[in-house]
């Protein structure tokens, strides 16, 4: 259902010029406010939609900034991620993403090696002193 849920919510979107609010989006795809409310967060939390605020109302659009296969694998990204139960299960499944991504990283000059070299070491780094962002 959320997956449908999610998708549904995409394509009314798409099909509204200027957005519409989580009332407009419930009476048009037969679910409750709350429901809507629910779907609308989580989407704008990994990127798939986003609000403006027009007087008191949110109202909400799809989120331009990623392509739709791009969401789509942000959405299965996210479920592997919520599936990992133990430390043993995450580190078999960055050992299958890292040995793809060194293979493609070793295609690439020298100096942009070093920047992901660079990004690993500050990762190990933030992982050593307990923080939990990346890139930042």
């Amino acid at each position: 259902m959320e997956e449908n849920a999610e998708e549904a919510i995409i394509e009314y979107l798409k099909g509204v010029k200027i957005g519409a609010t989580p009332s407009e989006i419930a009476d048009n795809l037969n679910m409750s406010r709350a429901t809507a409310v629910k779907y609308l967060e989580i989407m704008r939390a990994i990127g798939l939609v986003d609000y403006r605020r027009i007087g008191m109302a949110k109202v909400y659009f799809v989120a331009t900034k990623l392509s739709y296969a791009q969401h789509v694998l942000l959405r299965k990204t996210r479920d592997l991620i919520e599936s990992i139960k133990t430390a043993d299960e995450h580190i078999k499944v960055l050992e299958k993403i890292l040995t793809i991504h060194i293979s493609i990283m070793q295609t690439y000059n020298a100096e942009d090696r070093e920047k992901f070299i660079k990004l690993f070491n500050d990762t190990i780094d933030k992982i050593k002193k307990g923080e939990n962002t990346v890139g930042k």
